[in-house]
């Protein structure tokens, strides 16, 4: 039996039914590689569960996922997922691979940034294009090709959710102003006016945890802002709705 559980954004969001299920497994497992999931949650879910449990790498889920398939066949394991199972393509990739091995497998679903996100900021979720992802520039790696996807969703009149991208080394997504500093090169590459400093955004940072913030503000006002969250998601809105800027208001940076 493989268990596929999501432990959603924060401690405390897993739900009873998959507690029960974890606690009852043979082993247990925690995708570091693809979520948010520090030591710290860790050893929240480790005492909650009352189960040691080994966190799995990149190599761990994709390379060696075959690993986990054959021991799933002769014993229950459970994986553990920041969010939602099933969303990120390796997870559809061993989901797959499982199946036509002939595992058994349950799935218990939680809270993921996508619904999260979008129910913070007040927008209609109808009213969301595809979604893309900022990532972290270095020397000889920087990628713009997510302003297509805005550029598309904005001509479409429709809404961008925007994931910054996560570093498991520093269990941080990249900074506000680095997001920013990346959409402004982003702009000089295409130049299709969809960044300029007028243009207002949310920013949902820390969603469900205690230190969580929504701002609403300028890209010009957003490069400054000075504080350093977890996880940050940002929203690229098209044309807004009056019950939409009515919420949006809300939240507006002054």
């Amino acid at each position: 039996m493989l268990n596929l559980i999501g432990v959603g954004l924060y401690n405390g969001d897993i739900s009873v039914r998959a507690v029960d299920a974890a606690a009852a497994s043979d082993f247990v497992f925690a995708d570091a590689y693809t979520s948010f999931m520090d030591s710290n949650r860790i050893a929240y879910l480790s005492a909650t569960l009352h189960k040691k449990i080994e966190v799995l790498s990149r190599q761990d889920m994709e390379e060696e996922s075959a690993k986990l398939i054959d021991l799933s066949r002769k014993s229950d394991v459970s994986i553990l997922f920041g969010g939602d199972p099933l969303i990120a393509t390796t997870h559809k990739i061993l989901f797959s691979q499982a199946k036509k091995a002939g595992v058994d497998i349950r799935i218990f679903h939680s809270s993921s940034v996508f619904s999260a996100a979008i129910g913070e900021s007040g927008l209609d979720f109808y009213r969301f294009g595809g979604v893309c992802t900022i990532p972290r520039w270095y020397d000889n790696y920087k990628p713009v090709s997510f302003y297509e996807t805005i550029a598309r969703n904005l001509r479409n009149e429709l809404h961008s959710l925007v994931l910054l991208d996560y570093d498991q080394k520093s269990n941080s997504s990249i900074s506000i102003g680095e997001a920013m500093h990346v959409l402004d090169m982003a702009e000089a590459h295409y130049r299709q006016g969809v960044v300029n400093k007028n243009k207002y955004i949310f920013i949902i940072s820390d969603i469900s945890m205690e230190s969580q913030k929504v701002i609403f503000t300028t890209l010009e006002k957003a490069a400054t802002l000075d504080f350093k969250p977890n996880v940050s998601t940002i929203i690229i809105p098209a044309k807004m709705s009056d019950i939409e800027n009515e919420v949006a208001g809300l939240f507006k940076e002054q």
